[in-house]
């Protein structure tokens, strides 16, 4: 699979579904209204060969006359579809006055396919498209289905306009048939953000038991939640096949918190503090003597500052002649939960905010704050150790530590 406008049947999926939906104006004082039955006709699949019709029906339902500027078919609409309507370009629709578009869905190949009718007009909301969807199916349907692994992706806070790092998914054919893809489409508000490249291709098929794979990539045009679909079609498949995918776009607050990393060497143990008055107790041996800045900081945010996409970092103690003499942080909500209700750990409270990976991925651009435990042969010389380093991540390798991954995503 390519860049999007390379996706086989993308711009006519994305176009449609991007302005589906006829909107009722409502605004005060004497005016025409467009209104409308249905926005969207759904005929779900159909075998190869019948026929079925739906009808939607516009009206003015506002107190003062408006016209048609434009009745059309939009050009992306397949060929399966035959459009009817007495709504016409240049007519007027008095109060309480309608019309009608009906459409006739007569497949004669397999797949989903898609169209449109243009009502352009002279109300406050001219641009009206009414939408429509039907697959076409034959014996071959439910001969295979189609798996996704991981059944959804799901994308780090990701900086808008930068691009991500990569994330694969499988597309595993589950049988009995081979599996042929007619179509590999994204579709959804955000399609355009996403891009993939891989071994799936319309044409080719996938064999029974076996898969092929796409990598997607990410690149937010604007802030907030960014969704899209992976839709897949195939005369073998009953149904289509849809992935979900998602992400975030944020723009990068000024960070507020240093976080900085004490060690102390008579307990081989780590500490993390974004308090400047904290650190500066530890640098003046409030809390014993022996303790040294290790020089390893990484940037963060105050507890107070909801920077977009930052959560916050919940912070634990050893208990005291129980668990270990060490700290342990985390910006994962349910590990947060779990570890409260830990004999060996005390919830000190929240510790700073941070931006979590997406499935153990850090945004390009971001500099990854990796998790190490020194397991130790009892829980209390059980230790943690957050590293921003490659060559103190390294070092710890080879010191025996086990890496548990990164656990936060620090922003330059």
């Amino acid at each position: 699979m390519q860049r999007h406008a390379s996706l086989t049947g993308a711009s006519n999926a994305r176009l449609l579904l991007g302005i589906a939906g006829l909107v009722v104006a409502s605004c005060a004082g004497a005016q025409g209204r467009f209104c409308a039955s249905d926005d969207t006709l759904l005929f779900g699949n159909r075998l190869v060969g019948s026929s079925t019709s739906a009808t939607a029906t516009i009206s003015n339902c506002g107190d003062q006359p408006w016209s048609f500027t434009d009745v059309s078919i939009h050009p992306a609409t397949g060929p399966a579809y035959h459009v009817g309507a007495t709504c016409a370009t240049g007519i007027t629709l008095a109060p309480g006055g309608a019309c009608s578009v009906t459409v006739t869905f007569a497949p004669m190949v397999p797949g989903q396919t898609s169209g449109g009718v243009w009502l352009r007009n002279t109300t406050s909301t001219p641009d009206q498209l009414l939408t429509f969807y039907g697959r076409g199916v034959d014996a071959q349907a439910g001969t295979a289905s189609l798996s996704f692994a991981p059944p959804a992706l799901s994308f780090a806070a990701q900086i808008v306009g930068t691009p991500s790092a990569g994330l694969t998914v499988q597309l595993v054919n589950q049988g009995p048939a081979p599996l042929t893809p007619s179509a590999v489409v994204l579709t959804g508000p955000a399609a355009y953000d996403y891009s993939a490249t891989g071994s799936c291709h319309v044409g080719v098929p996938i064999a029974a038991g076996k898969a092929c794979w796409l990598t997607f990539f990410f690149q937010p045009a604007a802030l907030s939640e960014r969704l899209a679909n992976l839709v897949v079609d195939s005369p073998q498949l009953a149904n289509l096949a849809i992935l979900p995918i998602g992400g975030v776009g944020i723009a990068i607050a000024s960070t507020d918190a240093d976080v900085v990393e004490f060690f102390y060497p008579p307990l081989n143990t780590y500490f993390l503090t974004a308090s400047l008055a904290e650190a500066a107790f530890i640098d003046a041996g409030g809390v014993g003597s022996g303790w040294m800045r290790t020089g390893f900081h990484f940037h963060a945010w105050t507890v107070d500052n909801v920077a977009s996409g930052a959560v916050p970092v919940c912070r634990f103690t050893g208990t005291p002649d129980l668990g270990p003499d060490s700290h342990f942080f985390t910006a994962d909500d349910n590990e947060c939960t779990v570890v409260k209700t830990n004999p060996y750990w005390l919830y000190e409270g929240l510790a700073f905010r941070a931006l979590p990976p997406s499935s153990g991925v850090c945004a390009a651009g971001m500099t990854p704050v990796v998790r190490f435990l020194w397991p130790g042969t009892e829980v209390a010389l059980l230790r943690h150790r957050y590293v921003v380093d490659p060559a103190e991540a390294a070092r710890m390798r080879a010191a025996g530590w086990l890496e548990e991954g990164a656990v936060f995503c620090a922003p330059p």
